[in-house]
């Protein structure tokens, strides 16, 4: 695998998600570090990019629920491996801002969710991760724990959007001022918009772009 350019490793590490090889992805991810590719963009450009492709074939019907669970632990052992190599960052838009972070009710999707937490926690966000299936109720729960900055959700089916909007209705209810940043493969600008949302990713280092933003301006 020597003499690789960047672009041929990212591709690797996309590609052997697809084929779920978890001994792959493994010598893939040290080949990345040795070749000077920042951790962060191995996981953003290369095994994410990978796990996009096999939401499209799951969509398609080409992939069903085993390959995509297969795909999904090839993308977490590659993440892994290359957590340890991340350096956080922490800068005065992120410092003391906490975040609580879940998947919305009805919707056990947590790859997105779990890459977009990681990434929030390498800049250096204060990331509590409420898991999948969340209620409106667990959210204003953890809200009444401790100082709460924004609360992110993520859903990556059509039919849990009304899931989404209900927990930022409820959660306005009881704290107005609460910003949000939503995300996941069936949010747009155009929802985030008509939910209320504060920010909106498209992916991972959108969301971490939109958390800045949220952050400057409380």
């Amino acid at each position: 695998m020597g003499g690789q350019t960047k672009e041929q490793i990212l591709k690797e590490l996309a590609d052997v998600v697809l084929s779920f090889d978890e001994e792959a992805v493994e010598g893939l991810c040290q080949l990345a570090l040795d070749s000077g590719i920042d951790p962060n963009e191995a996981i953003l450009d290369g095994l994410s990019k990978g796990m996009q492709v096999v939401g499209d074939l799951y969509d398609r019907q080409e992939y069903g629920i085993p390959e995509v669970l297969l795909c999904a632990d090839t993308l977490n052992r590659g993440v892994d491996i290359l957590r340890p190599h991340i350096v956080k960052r922490t800068s005065s838009q992120t410092k003391n801002c906490r975040i609580i972070i879940g998947t919305v009710e009805g919707d056990i999707h947590s790859i997105g969710k779990n890459i977009v937490k990681l990434m929030l926690g390498v800049d250096g966000f204060d990331v509590v991760d409420l898991g999948e299936d969340v209620p409106s109720q667990k959210v204003i729960e953890e809200i009444g724990k401790t100082s709460t900055d924004i609360v992110a959700l993520s859903t990556m089916m059509t039919t849990t959007l009304a899931s989404m909007k209900k927990i930022i209705d409820d959660v306005k209810q009881k704290y107005p001022q609460m910003k949000f940043l939503v995300g996941g493969a069936s949010v747009t600008h155009e929802t985030a918009r008509k939910f209320g949302a504060d920010g909106y990713g498209e992916n991972a280092t959108g969301a971490v772009e939109a958390a800045r933003k949220i952050k400057t301006g409380l």
